[in-house]
């Protein structure tokens, strides 16, 4: 039987590239693409591989960075496809949002080339892509977050990139003219930007809002086997 083909969605280009040189060796039929950061880039995506028919996808990314971690749920809950995520995260309850949006498992980046790829052939063929043990620990460890810290921390994930940048700069106690500048727009565009974060994060406040980024990025996980 020949290998699967798979789709190979990287953060990294280094990264990304490394993993495809060894997946070829192995004999897979690789398709690499960027990680999608918009809506529109996730249609094309969605086209895409949709095209190609690959029968794996295989998303490369250290989810402990909450954009990556982002990224990574829009693509897993926007393409259907069965996924699997390699990461250097530990984070049980994070590894546990990816598998609640679809992701068939989650890879340590230290397993190495041997378990990827057997993972791969698995889930190629239907398969399970993690232990069901520790695919039931990942699942409990996101669902004890609590249904409001689960929906928030989802909220901040939806935020537009150039959202997030403005909330983390907010966070970061700069003013609303500091970011105008930095950003070569108008305050009134800022302004605009705030407000839009404000409705889809459901707080009153530009404050509720930088007190929501601080709770939904600096929650301290434990760590999974």
């Amino acid at each position: 039987m020949s290998a699967p083909r798979v789709v190979v969605v990287a953060e990294g280009y280094l990264v990304g590239e490394a993993i495809e040189v060894a997946l070829s060796a192995r004999d897979f039929e690789i398709d690499r693409m960027a990680s999608p950061r918009s809506r529109q880039e996730l249609v094309e995506a969605r086209r895409e591989i949709s095209r190609i028919k690959a029968g794996v996808g295989l998303v490369v990314a250290e989810i402990d960075d909450l954009g990556q971690w982002r990224d990574a749920l829009a693509l897993i809950e926007s393409v259907r496809m069965r996924w699997l995520v390699v990461t250097g995260s530990r984070n049980p309850a994070r590894w546990g949002a990816l598998v609640a949006a679809g992701c068939q498992g989650v890879v340590p980046m230290s397993a190495g080339l041997d378990v990827l790829t057997r993972t791969l052939w698995a889930v190629s063929r239907g398969g399970p892509g993690m232990p069901q043990s520790a695919r039931e620990e990942v699942l409990a460890e996101w669902e004890r977050l609590g249904t409001s810290r689960r929906s928030l921390i989802l909220r901040i994930s939806a935020l537009s990139p150039r959202e997030w940048q403005v909330l983390e700069q907010l966070k970061e106690g700069h003013s609303i003219k500091a970011i105008a500048e930095t950003g070569g727009v108008s305050e009134g565009t800022v302004r605009s930007q705030v407000r839009a974060i404000r409705q889809k994060l459901n707080v009153k406040s530009q404050l509720a809002a930088v007190a929501a980024y601080q709770q939904a990025t600096e929650l301290n996980y434990g760590q999974t086997g």
